[in-house]
Parts: C-alpha cells; structure tokens; sequence
C-alpha cells in the first residue's frame, strides 16, 4: 500500500521510495532526517486536532504516541484506527478527526477550526469524563504532606501543572553551568603557563637551536565540570510539583553540565536520554510512557539501593553534586534510607536535599528517616520554585568550601566565604 514516507503504513521498502500528491507537506528521503520529520509530525498530530476543536488531552497525547511504540501498526488503516481510539472520545468528532488525519498524513485539503483556542487547556472536567477517569493513589493533595506505599501502575501526564517562565529556566542553566564546581582532569595537556615542564617538547624545540633549550614548555591538567546527579521524587505526595521538578531536571541536562536524571517513587528509572530531546512537550510525553510509578507511593531507601548496586550508577555518583529531589516522607524502611544517603555522601563530592517542606526558614525534619539523613546532607532547601533551584545552583562554590554534613541553608551560604 501507498501511505506517506516514514509513517506507520510504509514497510521497509516504501521508506526510501514513499512519495506523495500535490500539497505534500514532507519528503519521501530516508535516512534520520526523515525519520525526525517523522517523529515531529507524529507529536504534533494530537495539538492539530485540538486546533480543529477535538478535545484531547495531554495524557490521552502521551497514550497514543506509547500505543505505537507498544503496538506497531502494519498499515496506515490500521495506524489511524490505533490513533482514533486513543485519541477520540466522542463519537460525534470521528468525522472531524478523519479529515484532520488526512489532511495532517496525507497531504489533503485541511478541515476548517471551530472557534477554540490553540493554547486552550484540556482538562477531564470540560471533557466530560466525571468519575469514569480512573482513580491513582490518595496523595492527600499532592503538596508533599503524605506518603503512601502503594505502587502506581497507570500512567501520568507531565505536560500539566502550573506555567513556568522559560526565561526562568534559562537562568537556572546558567547559573549552574557558572557555578559547578570543577576538578582537574587525569591527563596532562600543553599548556603556556604549567606547573610540570613539558621535556619532550623542549628538547624537541632545541633541535632547531643547535641543540639549546631557548623557550620553556609546560602542561597542566585542564579543569572540566564535575558532573550533576538528579533524582527527582515523583510519588504521589509530590503530585503537584513533578511537573516542576521535571522541566527543571530537563533545564539542568540541557545546560551544558555533565549531567544525569533519575525518577523514583517505588522503582528507579533513568530518564536522562528523554529529557535530553529538543522538543520539551515530545520530552515530557516520552517520560509519561517510562516513568511507570508516577504518583503512586515513597520507597526512598529501596531505589537508593537499586542506584548504589549497579556499579554503572556508581561511577556516575563518584565525584558528583548529587541532588535529591524528594520530601523524604519515606514509608519503607528508615534505615535503609539513611545507608543509601551516607553512601551518596560517601561517594559524591556534596548532597543537596531540596524539598517543598523546607519552604520555611525554620524546618527541621521531622521524620526519623530524615533525622537520620540530615547528618549527611550538605544542603537542605526548598523546591517549591525555579527561583529555589537557582539559588541552589549558586551556592554551589560556597557549599564547596563548606563542612560536610551541615544541612545547610542557601541564605547561611550567601554569607559563607
């Protein structure tokens, strides 16, 4: 069958070949930058339907893309079933949505939009969807006050929450790449002013003056970034800031430092290659589809255990600013929270704790988990806005010369010398 380059529809000998009719939006060229247009128009399909008044969702968006990924079509009749049942609720809009899918995938002539704004948000009231949607586990209201240990099973959508300013974002990178502290590399490089004269290339220069060393070499070990270790708690009593937390974690990857990102709730998944991607709303969909246990419940210990006992995390952590992103209401067992936190110190070069409970000047943790932490922490703060993270970030050259094991402040680092 004849369906357009790089969709579902095309078999391996269409991809080079596919070709389309007059008003083709792409190329029929293989080859990555084919399967990217590929990919772009596959995440921007759900945003055209909204455009023509479809109400879909961010998670019924974060469905269909992990519905191809999970379930392959073999043909273009068969994607567009796939793509109507996830992304269709109505059965009124199945005659609106063919015509956007043959407009946006086959290069027809485009429907003509209801009155409903581009950037109008989709929510499961104005859907209609009552208490049919289904039920996660009881955060208590997601602002980082209760605790489960029940695992989260469903998937979540990241895309929503409260809009955060990209120029907020973009000053939280920059600081960070300002601010890492650096370590000297292993290897020695030449360099104009060193500390170790380079022999070899002084003798090597003196065979052009009749044998005398007229010029001096040096080399030195050129400093590099010490990398940065995220984890980033998104179990149900931090519902309400996960979509936060994450779009910072994706600003710091993105940054400039060596960095890696970690989510955990009742598991440990790696996520650093999914906020990598350009396109933030594509990132956020990708970590809807791999982070499983989103709002479900707080198992600190037990994933600071899986992260310590692959020697793979370990060489990450070794040297690193490790930041932990967590309200610490850990509902496993304590101890194995406080051995996972003293290794992370161990190992690692600081221990930032950021939390939204620590939002006051005066908190003092009161679970026995984070009791016992606490005497392995660098810094305690809070994390309730991207201006918190900044200030974090800032701190780090004070932190760097700071006692270990202090849990302090970033107003206490800001008067540090």
């Amino acid at each position: 069958m004849t369906g357009p380059a790089g969709s579902p529809g095309s078999g391996p000998g269409d991809r080079g070949t596919g070709s389309r009719g007059t008003g083709s939006r792409g190329t029929g060229s293989g080859g990555p930058g084919a399967a990217r247009i590929a990919e772009q128009r596959l995440v921007e399909f759900p945003r055209e339907l909204r455009r023509a008044g479809i109400a879909v969702d961010t998670a019924s968006g974060a469905d269909f893309l992990a519905a191809l990924v999970r379930l392959p079509p073999d043909d273009l009749q068969a994607f567009q079933r796939l793509a109507r049942l996830t992304l269709v609720r109505r059965p009124e809009d199945f005659a609106l949505f063919d015509a956007v899918f043959a407009a946006h995938f086959l290069g027809a002539a485009a429907p003509p939009r209801r009155n409903t704004s581009e950037d109008e948000e989709i929510t499961e009231e104005n859907q209609g969807l009552g208490s049919s949607a289904p039920a996660l586990v009881a955060d208590g209201g997601g602002g980082g006050r209760s605790a489960s240990l029940e695992d989260g099973h469903g998937r979540r959508s990241f895309g929503g929450g409260e809009a955060l300013e990209t120029a907020e974002l973009s000053r939280f990178a920059a600081t960070l790449l300002a601010a890492m502290p650096t370590v000297p590399r292993r290897a020695r490089r030449p360099a104009p002013r060193g500390d170790r004269l380079d022999l070899r290339r002084i003798l090597k220069n003196a065979r052009r003056t009749g044998g005398e060393p007229v010029r001096l070499s040096f080399t030195a070990r050129p400093r590099r970034r010490r990398r940065l270790l995220l984890l980033v708690d998104v179990s149900g009593s931090l519902k309400e800031h996960t979509p936060r937390m994450l779009r910072v974690a994706r600003a710091a990857v993105r940054s400039g430092v060596p960095a890696e990102a970690f989510t955990f709730a009742t598991r440990l998944t790696r996520v650093t290659r999914a906020l990598g991607r350009r396109d933030g709303e594509a990132a956020l969909a990708t970590l809807s589809a791999i982070v499983t246990d989103a709002d479900g419940g707080t198992r600190i210990g037990a994933s600071l255990t899986a992260l310590l006992a692959d020697p793979r995390h370990q060489a990450l952590i070794r040297g690193a600013v490790v930041m932990v992103v967590s309200d610490g209401l850990e509902r496993g067992d304590p101890d194995e929270m406080r051995r996972g936190t003293e290794r992370l110190a161990r190992l690692g070069h600081r221990l930032l704790w950021l939390s939204p409970l620590a939002e006051s000047p005066d908190y003092r943790p009161r679970t026995r988990a984070m009791q016992a932490a606490a005497a392995d922490i660098d810094l305690l703060d809070t994390s309730t806005t991207v201006a918190a993270f900044t200030r974090a970030a800032a701190a780090l050259p004070a932190l760097s010369r700071a006692p270990r094991g202090r849990a302090l402040r970033t107003s206490t680092l800001e008067h540090h010398p």
